[in-house]
């Protein structure tokens, strides 16, 4: 079995992050040696400290020029006798390559969770992705927009989506009433779910936004936002969600949730999940919804029509446009038969495409060369 080093230095705490440390449980049940790096002082090192089935390293790393990093990285490689090294962020190979270079018989990782916005293939990016064996991604179209973008050979990237344990994500066993006791709401009253970091990005504010037309219709709804602020934003974008839902007279129908490991608890009281994210490459939330067999209400931008099939099995509504989030909900709310038929649908497809036990087997088999 393979002696592995991932490495995480990301100071947020979402799905990359979630989904990094899980594989790394994965791969250790399967035999593999784990040592997993991350940046000391955040969210991942802290949650990290609950493993138990791999070795962990804190670092005070910083971004693109840290030698000391780059020493540490390396000594670890030497010293572990790691044959391969696992990345999940592209802002992290700028250590490990320098830190790796002169090593032989050491493979590197990378797995891409975010589409690359522009080429990055001058000098310093070739040297840099130089080093890389082989890249995942989790859908067809970040395939095609790495070969795009970054300077690697035809054959190194491959697509790997996603796993989830679907029987934690099992709608057959999912307690329903658990946020409305929480929340103290009511049986009939609508749960609009959003499960994602509190970021400008991410669509919270054109949700708040949406919600007086919603509760025209619907006027016992209550919108849901799980999820905590992005560390750079901490002690500012809360506030000004609260401050908006004030000026839209619609304080007392949003709830801020806070931040959650446990998120099927949340997915099983929501009567519909949106993801209003202006673009997203490959949401974890939006795939633990499908598994919930949640009616789910996506934006048509990056990889989300992707994921929900081209609106086959979740309504696209246009990115940035609380008008258009406004509509694709009310059509899920007023029709019970269309919700129940799009969130089969999505529960069948993320059994059939998105097992974990699978996917994890192939990673293993990637792990092992």
């Amino acid at each position: 079995m393979t002696t592995a080093l991932a490495v995480l230095f990301s100071t947020g705490f979402g799905g990359m992050e979630r989904y990094a440390i899980e594989q790394a449980r994965e791969m250790a049940k399967r035999g593999h040696k784990i040592i997993f790096i991350s940046k000391k002082g955040t969210p991942t090192a802290q949650a990290l400290r609950a493993e138990t089935g791999f070795e962990k390293v804190e670092l005070a790393a910083m971004k693109y020029i840290d030698v000391g990093a780059m020493i540490s990285i390396r000594s670890l490689i030497k010293q572990a006798g790691v044959t391969l090294v696992h990345a999940h962020h592209s802002a992290d190979l700028g250590l490990i390559a320098p830190g790796m270079w002169g090593i032989e018989n050491v493979r590197l990782l990378f797995s891409n969770y975010m589409q690359v916005p522009a080429p990055k293939k001058d000098l310093y990016h070739r040297m840099e992705y130089g080093k890389v064996w082989k890249i995942l991604v989790a859908s067809e179209e970040l395939k095609q927009n790495a070969e795009e973008n970054l300077p690697i050979a035809p054959g190194k990237v491959e697509v790997l989506p996603y796993g989830l344990d679907l029987g934690r994500f099992n709608p057959a066993g999912a307690q329903t009433g658990w946020l409305r006791e929480k929340f103290d709401l009511r049986d009939d009253q609508p749960v609009i779910g959003v499960i994602s970091r509190l970021d400008p990005l991410k669509g919270q504010m054109e949700m708040i936004r949406a919600m007086p037309r919603i509760l025209g219709k619907h006027p016992n709804a209550v919108l849901a936002l799980v999820g905590g602020e992005t560390p750079e934003l901490e002690g500012q974008y809360l506030g000004a969600l609260k401050a908006e839902t004030v000026r839209m007279g619609v304080a007392d129908s949003v709830i801020f949730a806070g931040e959650t490991n446990d998120t099927a608890s949340y997915l099983a009281g929501f009567t519909v999940y949106v993801l209003p994210s202006r673009s997203e490459t490959f949401s974890l939330g939006c795939l633990e919804a499908m598994a919930m067999g949640k009616a789910i209400v996506g934006t048509d931008a990056g990889g989300t029509p992707e994921m929900l099939g081209y609106g086959e099995y979740g309504l696209l509504a246009k990115p940035d446009s609380p008008e258009s989030l406004a509509e694709k909900t009310l059509a899920l709310l007023d029709d019970e038969k269309l919700r129940a038929r799009i969130g089969g649908k999505a529960r069948v497809t993320a059994m059939s495409k998105y097992d974990r036990n699978v996917i994890m087997e192939r990673l293993s088999g990637i792990y092992e060369g």
